[in-house]
């Protein structure tokens, strides 16, 4: 199936991210390096003209942008957790793989969510296949159900899915 172009505004952002991470990246500012940054940028622009995703990117983006600190805080707590575990002299780990259904939809939303289940420290994803997730924790079945629940519904809630059902 054919998809369609991305939005005129979608390109602009596009186009103006990959300019300012060529400048950032590069930290030269010649007339060379600014006009080959030009290109790469436009290169890259035109060769994902037809991300669909980014489309609906660019409507969530709000919902996206709010998703963002909890998600944060989640890979925080995460990381204290692994931590403990790791200076533990008995080390106490529990490495269990799990599989969930989810009741999510769009691809971007089980995208979204398997790269918040890998971001989370202790937990990733090994593999998805349609809606079914396959876990790895390291500490025990409880970060998995956490994954199937709340952070399924908080991304379901960004994408304007309703994971429970």
């Amino acid at each position: 199936m054919p998809t369609s172009p991305a939005p005129p505004i979608a390109s602009i952002l596009v186009f103006t991210t990959c300019f300012v991470f060529w400048v950032l990246l590069s930290g030269h500012f010649g007339a060379l390096e600014l006009g080959l940054g030009v290109l790469a940028s436009a290169a890259v622009t035109y060769l994902n003209r037809d991300l669909a995703a980014l489309g609906e990117l660019l409507r969530h983006t709000r919902a996206f942008v709010a998703y963002l600190p909890w998600l944060f805080r989640e890979i925080v707590v995460a990381n204290i957790q692994v931590v403990k575990v790791v200076l533990d002299p008995r080390l106490p780990i529990d490495p269990v793989v799990g599989r969930f259904q989810t009741a999510l939809q769009s691809d971007l939303a089980i995208t979204t969510l398997g790269n918040s289940i890998t971001l989370t420290p202790g937990t990733i994803t090994l593999d998805v296949d349609g809606r079914e997730f396959v876990i790895h924790s390291l500490l025990g079945a409880e970060p998995i159900a956490a994954c199937a629940g709340p952070m399924a519904r908080r991304v379901g809630r960004v994408f304007g899915e309703d994971p429970q059902t």
